[in-house]
């Protein structure tokens, strides 16, 4: 289970490149309640990025796509 503790490491530990796009999810998150499909996304990009690889996006849109697929 994830702790805030650890939501606190991770967020402390991102490059300053990508805090405002973690800043957005986060709010995001915070509004809208996340269904299991978005929540199962959300799990596959952070294993993707613990392992290293990258998915580049130009909009929102194409994020979900590619994070729904």
């Amino acid at each position: 289970m994830v702790s805030r503790h650890v939501l606190h490491e991770l967020v402390d530990s991102l490059p300053e490149t990508e805090i405002a796009t973690a800043e957005r999810l986060l709010m995001m998150i915070s509004k809208e309640p996340i269904g299991p499909e978005f929540a199962d996304s959300i799990r596959r990009g952070l294993a993707q990025a613990e392992a290293g690889e990258t998915v580049v996006c130009r909009d929102y849109a194409e994020m979900v796509e590619k994070l729904l697929d």
